[in-house]
């Protein structure tokens, strides 16, 4: 039985919980820790479990971590965690800088411990069946991916998520690494790529929207398209594929409000194929669950096994998306 440490009570905080109430036969959550005392308390209360202001005080009572901090603070505290000998579940990225990211998995492979960063979309049911059925040959060969994601977060974005130093740049760093994630996991590595990206209302020092053109080393395109300062957003996460004989499209949206439902929140997710005639191949109501995504990190936890996302993989993101930056910064693309 895994005894859990639940690090950072911020927005992200209820989804873990919620995902760790269906292993009751394989962990339980001893505490959650928090600088900000009220909101500790909130979470604790609410999953009926204990709360804490220093986690380090603590961390004698669990075997395993979820991290989920500011970006800035990954380092640092990953690197604690890893060396008092507890598994790290990481929220992304897994750094602000490629050192950081080096430091935290040469860490993890000293002590032996498991790191795996939670790039939750390649663990969801719908965007494994996505992959089985544009890389299966069903309706000929992939050579485009496109993806999109469309969120309304104008006065959301506030202290640490509005300053580039501590977000580790805009929503290009941030967030849109959930449609590269799944897009490297179907394509394999990358050839080039770039940005660009501008400002669409967020109160943020890095870029609100973003868009981004790559090029696999397989001849695959890959584009993705993303934005924070959306006036409405009624489909939250969108990944097509083109293949030769058929558009395959998966699409996630959120029946109530994400951002104040949380777990709670209801969704729909379809993927359809229109090719020479028109298919509905999936409907359900998988959204933003991390059920899928804590399962696996107690797999690997238990037999030793590597994460799918364990730290070189998504350092390897992270590369991507500075060294397209730096590119960007170049051409005045930001």
């Amino acid at each position: 039985m895994h005894r859990i440490g639940i690090i950072g009570c911020g927005w992200i905080a209820p989804f873990h919980l919620a995902a760790l109430q269906k292993f009751a036969d394989r962990a339980t959550v001893a505490w959650v820790a928090d600088i900000d005392s009220v909101r500790a308390d909130a979470v604790a209360s609410r999953y009926s479990v204990r709360a804490i202001s220093d986690y380090r005080e603590r961390l004698d009572e669990v075997d395993c971590v979820h991290i989920l901090l500011p970006h800035h603070l990954h380092c640092q505290v990953t690197t604690v965690c890893l060396e008092a000998g507890k598994h790290v579940l990481l929220e992304k990225p897994i750094a602000t800088s490629l050192e950081d990211a080096d430091t935290m998995i040469a860490c993890a492979e000293r002590n032996a411990r498991t790191l795996m960063v939670g790039y939750l979309h390649r663990y969801r049911k719908s965007i494994q069946m996505f992959k089985e059925i544009v890389t299966g040959g069903s309706y000929g060969r992939l050579f485009m991916l496109d993806a999109m994601m469309d969120e309304s977060l104008k006065g959301y974005l506030t202290g640490w998520t509005s300053r580039k130093e501590t977000l580790g740049g805009g929503v290009f760093f941030s967030s849109s690494p959930h449609m590269l994630d799944v897009m490297l996991w179907i394509a394999g590595d990358v050839r080039c790529a770039s940005v660009v990206g501008t400002h669409g209302g967020c109160n943020i020092e890095g870029e609100d929207t973003a868009c981004s053109i790559l090029k696999f080393e397989n001849g695959v395109i890959g584009v993705t398209r993303h934005t924070w300062a959306s006036p409405a957003a009624p489909i939250w996460y969108t990944m097509e594929a083109v293949c030769e004989q058929a558009r395959v499209r998966l699409t996630t949206s959120p029946e109530g409000d994400l951002f104040r439902d949380g777990p709670e929140c209801a969704w729909t997710t379809r993927i359809e194929a229109h090719g020479a005639h028109d298919e509905v191949l999936l409907e359900s109501g998988e959204g933003l669950d991390l059920t899928a995504e804590v399962e696996h990190f107690f797999d690997c936890v238990d037999t030793g096994a590597c994460p799918q996302t364990d730290g070189r993989a998504a350092r390897k993101i992270i590369e991507l998306v500075l060294n397209a930056y730096a590119d960007a910064e170049q051409r005045g693309g930001l």
